[in-house]
């Protein structure tokens, strides 16, 4: 994980993952908030750089679809990042998008969820594309996720995971379909299209969607 740039100032720019090594959990507790993404994974302090026009313009396409979704059908709660995954004393993860089923809201605290989440989903940025498909990975597997979705843009890429760490399909265009949020799914070339679709209208092609 590279820092990319430092200008005169100081300052971090352009996106990056700036790691702190030998971070306890207090140290974890200290530094995250509800604007910055910031994670604990066996002793390392992650931080996320802001997320590009690009990364939010997906983040909030998907958002709006998935929490329709639910909503319409009373199937849980939608939560994003930085939200966090309370996984285990120094696993601490933060994805972009957690749906829960109605079961699982009563692992909900006011900051964090208890245990993994029925579905984790990630929309890779240039600096995380590598972490969210290896060691976030893996920290979802263990944690045991039940579905992990990677999005990744450059490669216009959708990759399924159920559960977490074991690969269902990887397509650039085609429906990914949930298991846990029964009915969701999307055309993975939703997403490569600028601008990106309106929500109504996708929403509407899930009704006589079969599968």
């Amino acid at each position: 994980m590279v820092v990319k740039t430092v200008n005169s100032a100081g300052e971090l720019e352009n996106e990056y993952l700036a790691v702190r090594y030998g971070a306890t959990p207090q140290d974890w507790e200290e530094a995250a908030d509800e604007t910055h993404f910031v994670e604990l994974i066996d002793g390392r302090l992650i931080m996320h750089s802001p997320a590009g026009l690009a990364h939010q313009r997906t983040f909030g396409f998907l958002h709006h679809l998935l929490r329709s979704f639910v909503e319409q059908r009373k199937l849980g709660e939608v939560l994003t990042g930085p939200f966090t995954m309370d996984l285990a004393l120094e696993r601490k993860l933060e994805p972009d998008l957690i749906f829960v089923t109605s079961k699982t809201v009563a692992n909900l605290t006011e900051d964090r969820l208890i245990g993994p989440a029925d579905l984790a989903i990630e929309i890779a940025s240039a600096s995380t594309r590598s972490y969210d498909r290896g060691e976030k990975r893996e920290c979802y597997r263990v944690g045991r996720v039940a579905e992990y979705i990677m999005i990744d843009a450059f490669s216009k890429l959708v990759t399924l995971d159920r559960p977490a760490g074991r690969e269902i399909l990887s397509l650039q265009e085609g429906w990914i379909a949930s298991e846990s949020c029964k009915g969701f799914a999307f055309r993975a070339e939703w997403l490569w299209t600028d601008p990106l679709p309106d929500v109504e209208r996708c929403l509407g092609e899930l009704e006589p969607w079969k599968g």
